[in-house]
């Protein structure tokens, strides 16, 4: 990969990124500088007159528009220029840190697949972690995690979207809103994000979401529980008891087998539950799954008869 960048006062603006690869990770440090900095319309493909890129980086596209899919930015960035992302239809995942303090306007405008946010969080700090939920309206699944890096909890917020209706005998517009995702997007104290305040809006999202998410945002703050007080863990398990065989088939589809294996052997899963959770996923054809399943009903069955497994006895005959 070529960088295109120039020097400021504080480390490296990056201006542009030449590369075959479509997902894409900015180093956090050139020439040992710290990457501080994206320009305007870094990523975007429909800025005019800019000049060519440099003979030495002929021979790699430049990486932009509907070409990038997933980009990680550098540890060191405080700011994002205005409309660095313009446009980039298929960027699907964006990691980035809770320290890039501006975020130039219109940064996503056009970016409508960006479904999955990998942020770290940094407590000491002001986070930016509000900021970028207000711009992205759609489905989001956020990986939170330390400044380490370390994953404490995978969060879902859901889509939303405005819609204005015309009241021609009043002449006025009324705006209507659909979805519960913005009321997820104000969990916060300050730039502080709060957990409990998340938790608490379950019994909305029951009533305005499908099933199959609210199964998938149950499973995730159970799996990970960061933040999450015995009352909601409570609430949460009834809600996957009430839906055994949405979440299974949820698991099996997204490939998260450990948190299958871990829901059908958890304490909270019964018997009935579990043949629930096996008939759901009888025609996914996942043998994976089936032995999963299938394993933990063999598990249960034992642990309520009381029964233990006999030893082998080994007979030798001459």
């Amino acid at each position: 990969m070529n960088v295109l960048y120039r020097k400021t006062t504080k480390g490296i603006c990056v201006g542009r990124c030449y590369t075959l690869d479509n997902k894409l990770v900015i180093p956090d440090t050139i020439e040992g500088l710290p990457v501080t900095e994206l320009d305007t319309y870094t990523f975007s493909q429909t800025v005019r007159r800019r000049e060519q890129p440099p003979a030495e980086y002929e021979g790699e596209p430049e990486m932009c528009g509907e070409a990038l899919e997933k980009l990680t930015l550098p540890k060191h960035l405080e700011k994002v220029g205005a409309y660095a992302f313009y446009n980039c239809f298929h960027l699907k995942k964006l990691s980035c840190c809770s320290t890039v303090r501006d975020w130039g306007a219109g940064v996503f405008t056009g970016c409508t697949q960006i479904n999955k946010l990998d942020i770290r969080i940094f407590p000491e700090e002001k986070s930016s972690f509000k900021e970028i939920l207000s711009e992205l309206r759609q489905m989001l699944v956020v990986d939170y995690r330390d400044k380490e890096g370390k994953l404490l909890a995978k969060l879902i917020f859901p889509e939303f979207f405005e819609e204005s209706i015309e009241n021609t005998p009043a002449r006025i517009i009324m705006r209507e809103m659909h979805g519960c995702g913005h009321m997820y997007r104000y969990c916060f104290n300050g730039t502080d994000f709060q957990f409990w305040e998340y938790d608490k809006l379950l019994p909305t999202a029951e009533i305005l979401e499908s099933p199959a998410l609210v199964c998938r945002m149950a499973l995730y703050r159970l799996y990970w529980p960061k933040g999450l007080t015995e009352e909601w863990k409570e609430e949460y398990w009834k809600y996957i008891k009430k839906h055994p065989d949405e979440a299974a088939k949820g698991l099996t589809e997204r490939g998260e087998r450990e948190i299958l294996s871990w829901l059908a052997e958890a304490k909270e899963t019964d018997s009935q539950m579990l043949e629930q959770m096996i008939r759901a996923t009888a025609g996914l054809g996942d043998a994976q799954v089936s032995a999963i399943l299938m394993d933990a009903r063999h598990k249960k069955m034992g642990a309520q008869s009381g029964d233990k497994p006999k030893p082998r006895v080994r007979t030798f005959e001459l």
